[in-house]
């Protein structure tokens, strides 16, 4: 075989080499990135989706708050999550509770609510975080401000007695109406009685007792307390308004706001604030009643798992790589080609 021939042969073992290795690249490279995505696509993931705070079981100092944590599982099973729930004082940074519930394996791919509690004083603001754990590693976490818990009705203090509305909650013609007005029963020069009477309706079910009214005028420019008198309520069945009545004494010339107190075993359930203007002044108030009770910041979430960082740079690291697309590194489809056409004229060359 001549030299000629010899270079041919050469040259034709080089190209079918070449289409080879780019035949052979899907072979090389695809099952393993195949193997890796089911990989990925099986792994269990739990993620926080959404965390509820509630009042639960009310003492005279302590209140109990129900936390609870939704969770959603994709993928295969998840182990070993714990879900920690840790309440700060906002004034005074102490933390005041930790407790932390251990959560059943997840399987079903759904959303998942883990109940729990924290206990705090009846008498701050708090931090409450919540923070997802997964075989010891924390995963994400989640924090709520929770505001005016010293406003939480303990139990035995509960009542669903309260100021009449007039206007209703939407308002309407009697809206301007007090649920606490006052005549002049008799006057002198110097003094005057005032037959102070309150509107009270049971808005429950069920009827109530035990409840004690007391009635203040206290003076708008000294903030004196002129006069006041207590009046022991009778049951008040359900929908039915109670109207009682008591007498103040108070001198004359003088503005009043006239302090109306629900009480009920010694603790204070309902106020109510209107206006006596005796005066030159003209005395007034807003007599929309407060509402004013728990109240629990929005929901903000982080990822603290640095798994999932990892894995954001692997998906970016991926979209910016220059390597050829069919994972084979130096044998693109381009530069076989160009070999190819060379490999052919060199061939023509010699021949």
């Amino acid at each position: 075989m001549n030299r000629e021939s010899l270079l041919a042969v050469a040259t034709l073992v080089v190209v079918i080499g070449a289409v080879t290795t780019l035949a052979l690249a899907g072979a090389v490279s695809d099952p393993g990135a195949s193997e890796t995505a089911g990989a990925v696509e099986d792994a269990g993931r739990v993620s926080l989706t959404e965390i509820t705070i509630s009042a639960d079981e009310i003492t005279g100092g302590t209140a109990t708050l129900a936390v609870d944590t939704y969770l959603e599982h994709r993928g295969g099973p998840v182990e070993n999550v714990t879900v920690v729930h840790r309440a700060t004082d906002t004034k005074t940074g102490l933390v005041e509770d930790t407790t932390e519930r251990d959560v059943e394996t997840l399987t079903d791919e759904s959303e998942v609510v883990v109940s729990g509690t924290v206990d705090v004083p009846r008498e701050s603001s708090y931090k409450i975080e919540t923070f997802v754990y997964r075989d010891g590693t924390r995963t994400e976490s989640a924090s709520h401000t929770v505001e005016g818990v010293d406003a939480l009705t303990p139990a035995y203090a509960d009542t669903d007695v309260e100021f009449h509305r007039f206007g209703g909650d939407s308002g309407g013609s009697l809206a301007d109406v007090p649920a606490v007005g006052y005549s002049i029963e008799s006057s002198t020069a110097d003094a005057a009685t005032l037959a102070v009477q309150s509107y009270l309706t049971n808005t429950g079910d069920d009827a109530e007792a035990d409840l004690e009214l007391e009635v203040s005028a206290r003076q708008s420019g000294s903030n004196v307390v002129a006069d006041s008198a207590t009046a022991e309520l009778s049951t008040i069945e359900s929908g039915t308004t109670a109207s009682p009545t008591v007498d103040l004494e108070v001198p004359q010339e003088y503005d009043y706001y006239l302090d109306a107190v629900l009480w009920r075993d010694g603790t204070i359930v309902g106020t109510y604030r209107a206006v006596a203007n005796l005066g030159p002044g003209s005395l007034s108030v807003d007599e929309s009643v407060s509402e004013n009770g728990l109240e629990v910041s929005d929901f903000t979430s982080n990822s603290d798992s640095a798994a999932d960082d990892g894995r954001a740079g692997s998906d970016g690291a991926d979209a910016g790589d220059n390597s050829s697309a069919d994972g084979t590194p130096g044998f693109g489809v381009a530069v076989t080609a160009a070999a190819l056409l060379a490999a052919i004229a060199l061939a023509r060359r010699f021949q």
